[in-house]
């Protein structure tokens, strides 16, 4: 039982180990994961080096898992020394119950040998005071009695009554005691050891029993461990490193580059034909060229003139997004093409409804038209999430309880302007979208979020020289937050249309 104490003891501090380096490394490779940035995720290194943090993840989960096992393991064993304790306990006080009957039977055998030795004492004093024998009298009897020979002769009969009963009653009574010594030898005590015993056996084998369970468990959790790390599907550690190929990667980043290079302080002459560079002609001409444009106005001006609850710039870009690029890796996280972005930033401020973005063009490179997307909105006057409302979002992503935390979003959004509503729920929707093809893009909400955080909120510390590099983090990751909660619980925030 000791044992048993002893073990779940060990087991309980190893589960505790056990969970604690499982949430640790899981932890650390979905950090890593989302911080990777070093190489394009397409390449044959990002692609491996992606898949072994997911193996480092997997194994982080089963370590868990192995964590929960052996508590219950632990658990029971804990179940099983109260169980014991509890049946020795019984034992016990059986013995305790039949030891007193015995003993309690010893004591009256030792009164009633008490009393008949004292009785039979009486009667021999009797005897001798009866015959008036001065060499055999007691030396109590020393002085001469004033006792009749009759009433010697009474007192000696009746001491000798009184021995007699004292007697027989000591006999009985050691019939008595010897019946309860047989019984207590013979049977009970065999009774009690036996079953002591079968405590015992049970404790012993109910601990062997739980000892192979985590031997098992264990066994089980190792190999898991080792399947995750080499698989015959190719996922493991050494098949994913056999998979990177140098060349393959330095061509694909070649063909990324475009042809461009980066210059240091020489210049060096390019080759190709030299690019067409665009006059930038004065804020007065681009008004008269471009009577609506549509970058770098506040989104209530843009519904009230254009008569659209969400700007046309912000359909056309979602809805091309989600017909050529819901499968594209890295959507919105990789960066298009900067001349691109600015020859279809021009177009969409000469005439957002004559922009197609369906021509070859533009859905071969789906990445210049999130650049548009991400652009417009960082140059909006007021953000996505007004500079008004903007304490109310951060106190409510400083709630930890969930339900109420997104109670407290759902609050905030319901009461912002409905320019700003209408453009935000359109936005989600579309975001919540790409999410669902997470399995292609490896854009989930948190990748999303990071990315969409500090567009859709702007910066607090604007303007303010005194803000520190610690309290822009934190706001950081509460702005990441904020968006994260509201794409995982999109359709609990928005009212649904029918």
């Amino acid at each position: 039982m000791q044992g048993a104490k002893d073990i779940a003891v060990f087991l309980k501090k190893r589960a505790l180990v056990e969970e604690e380096y499982g949430k640790q490394l899981t932890k650390l490779a979905q950090s890593a994961s989302e911080s990777f940035k070093s190489h394009p995720r397409s390449s044959t290194f990002g692609s491996a080096w992606s898949s072994s943090l997911k193996v480092h993840e997997n194994i982080g989960e089963q370590r868990i898992k192995f964590a929960s096992d052996i508590t219950e393991v632990a658990d029971d064993l804990q179940l099983l020394v109260k169980d014991t304790e509890k049946a020795r306990k019984n034992s016990k006080d059986s013995s305790v119950k039949q030891e007193k009957i015995l003993i309690d039977a010893e004591l009256a055998l030792e009164k009633s040998k008490q009393k008949y030795d004292m009785q039979s004492e009486e009667w021999e004093r009797a005897i001798l005071l009866k015959t008036q024998d001065p060499y055999h009298l007691p030396k109590k009897g020393l002085f001469k009695t004033n006792k009749t020979q009759y009433q010697l002769n009474r007192s000696e009969e009746d001491a000798h009554s009184k021995a007699a009963s004292a007697d027989q009653h000591y006999r009985q009574q050691l019939q008595i005691v010897n019946a309860a010594r047989q019984d207590y030898f013979s049977t009970y005590l065999p009774e009690i050891l036996t079953g002591l015993k079968a405590v015992g056996d049970e404790c012993c084998m109910a601990l062997q029993y739980q000892l192979a369970r985590y031997a098992y468990i264990y066994e089980r959790a190792l190999v898991a461990d080792g399947y995750a790390l080499d698989n015959d599907s190719g996922l493991g550690l050494r098949s994913l490193t056999e998979k990177i190929d140098k060349d393959l990667d330095l061509m694909e980043f070649i063909k990324s580059c475009d042809g461009q290079r980066h210059m240091a302080s020489v210049k060096v002459i390019q080759r190709g034909d030299i690019p067409y560079k665009e006059y930038m002609m004065s804020a007065a001409a681009h008004q008269i060229l471009n009577p609506n444009p549509v970058f770098g106005i506040d989104l209530g001006v843009l519904m009230k003139r254009d008569e659209q609850e969400v700007p046309l710039v912000v359909q056309k870009c979602a809805e091309a997004v989600e017909k050529y690029g819901l499968k594209c890796m890295g959507i919105y996280r990789e960066s298009g093409t900067g001349t691109q972005i600015q020859k279809l930033k021009a177009e969409f401020n000469r005439d957002s409804k004559q922009v197609n973005l369906d021509t070859d063009e533009y859905r071969s490179d789906i990445n210049n038209i999130t650049g548009v997307l991400k652009l417009w909105f960082r140059e909006l006057p007021s953000p996505l999430f007004p500079q008004a409302a903007y304490d109310h979002f951060i106190a409510a992503a400083k709630i930890d309880d969930e339900r109420m935390r997104i109670l407290g979003l759902h609050t905030v959004i319901n009461d912002l302007p409905d320019a700003h509503y209408a453009t935000l729920k359109y936005l989600m929707g579309h975001l919540n979208k790409i999410r669902q093809y997470e399995q292609y893009n490896k854009m989930g909400s948190s990748n999303l979020a990071t990315i969409f955080g500090m567009t859709l909120m702007g910066d607090s510390s604007t303007g303010c020289l005194n803000s520190s590099n610690q309290h822009r983090l934190a706001d950081t990751h509460l702005h990441v937050r904020v968006v994260q909660t509201i794409l995982d619980h999109y359709r609990l925030i928005f009212e649904q249309d029918e």
